[in-house]
């Protein structure tokens, strides 16, 4: 039993194609959530993967097969047809779905009197160490313009004396 292809939504939408390093207008006839037919002045040869841009949207994928101007693309990852042409942006990153991460992250967080003092501690910690790095990198450069001021003035006595000895 052969497998049903997925619908395509016929659009008319205009898009910027990176294929090596040239970029050209390509004009995308119809969609799916993972491909797409678009036309081109540049020939885009089988296999070849090429890199669309529309707006907010970047769509990377490889060339599955070509006739005449008109090419047909795989993509990488699934897109937001909707958004696309619509030019709005994209409701999630591309390859990547909501994990738990995510919604743990966007859950409200609760602040209590524990969860200030912590930040507060760390923040200390973190000022005294960095107080102390600039204290001694300003101490070792201190040290150094030092040395180096001694080093000069002492140069010219020591040259006279070494001059002195080897006449004797």
């Amino acid at each position: 039993m052969i497998k049903q292809r997925e619908p395509r939504r016929k659009v008319l939408v205009r898009a910027r194609m990176r294929s090596g390093t040239e970029w050209h207008d390509v004009i995308i006839h119809n969609m799916s959530s993972r491909g797409l037919l678009a036309t081109s002045k540049v020939p885009c040869k089988t296999g070849t993967v090429i890199e669309l841009r529309r707006v907010h949207h970047v769509i990377v994928g490889r060339v599955v097969w070509e006739k005449d101007q008109y090419f047909g693309v795989r993509t990488q990852d699934r897109l937001d047809v909707d958004a696309i042409v619509d030019a709005k942006p994209p409701a999630f990153k591309p390859g990547s779905e909501p994990t738990r991460d995510d919604e743990r992250r966007s859950a409200p967080r609760r602040i209590t009197a524990a969860s200030i003092a912590e930040r507060e501690a760390r923040s200390r910690r973190f000022s005294s160490v960095f107080q102390f790095a600039i204290l001694g990198a300003a101490a070792c450069l201190g040290a150094a313009l030092v040395a180096e001021r001694v080093g000069h003035v002492l140069s010219s006595p020591f040259a006279a004396i070494s001059e002195h000895l080897a006449a004797s």
